[in-house]
């Protein structure tokens, strides 16, 4: 099933300053093809309509793209279907890609697709954030896309981030900033900049990207539980 390949094209164009050529538009249609014939076995998305992905999924991803430093690793944390670590890898074949999700059943088909479209950048690992003690610090940079309210968000994907590298949050608007102070605080995290746009359908979004100034303090991230109970 063909995607609306132009709509990819000019909307990361337009929107993004993205120039993607058709070897990575042949990866992203060949990767819904396989999200789709997926989707018959077990829950990816709910998002299958042709168009709908392409926007939804596939432009909403690559809104982070030019933010990530070049030949930069990248964890991204919450993947589930592969949204945005599996666009942002096949956009930018510089970037180490770690998707990281806590069921394994998403990473092992993301993980399958990505080797069988010849997407080498990027690898999977199931598992909780902030129970991976042996990522922390290990990556230039982490993506979260429709994971978490910020404060949670912030604790969750601080640790994994060496110190001097960024964050880049996926959000609709910037009204969680200000909840976010004292975890910005609290976990040595500065907000940088943010990108504010329209998908071609008229929904908001907008791009955080927050950078760790200094180590993040030993007692956190605290178990989930902890976290979502009592967020800084």
């Amino acid at each position: 099933m063909s995607i609306n390949r132009l709509l990819l094209q000019e909307s990361a164009e337009s929107l993004f300053g993205l120039s993607l050529d058709e070897d990575c538009i042949d990866t992203l249609e060949a990767y819904y093809d396989a999200v789709v014939e997926a989707n018959k076995e077990f829950n990816l998305t709910s998002i299958t309509g042709k168009d709908e992905f392409v926007v939804k999924h596939l432009i909403d991803s690559l809104a982070g793209v030019s933010f990530i430093p070049e030949g930069a690793t990248l964890i991204d944390v919450g993947s589930g279907g592969g949204f945005p670590s599996f666009p942002i890898a096949s956009a930018r074949r510089d970037v180490q890609v770690t998707a990281l999700d806590s069921t394994a059943k998403k990473m092992n088909f993301v993980g399958g697709t990505a080797r069988f479209l010849g997407v080498k950048n990027l690898k999977t690992i199931s598992g909780r954030a902030e129970e991976m003690k042996d990522l922390f610090e290990r990556f230039d940079t982490v993506t979260a896309r429709a994971v978490s309210a910020l404060p949670i968000l912030l604790e969750i994907c601080s640790p994994l981030i060496k110190v001097g590298g960024i964050m880049i949050a996926y959000k609709t608007d910037e009204s969680e900033l200000e909840v976010s102070k004292n975890a910005l605080k609290t976990l040595n995290m500065t907000h940088k900049k943010s990108f504010s746009f329209n998908l071609p359908n008229g929904d908001r979004r907008c791009i955080l990207v927050f950078e760790k100034t200094s180590p993040t303090p030993k007692q956190y991230p605290r178990q989930y539980g902890q976290i979502k109970k009592r967020p800084l």
